[in-house]
């Protein structure tokens, strides 16, 4: 039995996506790291709240 399927592996990687890019994007607009860690695990937190209802 395999530890990960492919709709797991796929949203983990769609969040780890979502979080890189906006915690950049935050850096980037002169945030302070603090503000920017936040940005990101919200960013995160979005996509995987969102998933559930995407892959019925």
């Amino acid at each position: 039995m395999p530890l990960f399927d492919i709709r797991s592996l796929l949203a983990l990687t769609l969040a780890l996506l979502a979080a890189a890019v906006v915690g950049g994007l935050a850096l980037l607009a002169g945030a302070a790291w603090p503000a920017a860690l936040l940005a990101a695990g919200g960013a995160g937190w979005g996509v995987l709240a969102g998933l559930p209802s995407l892959m019925r």
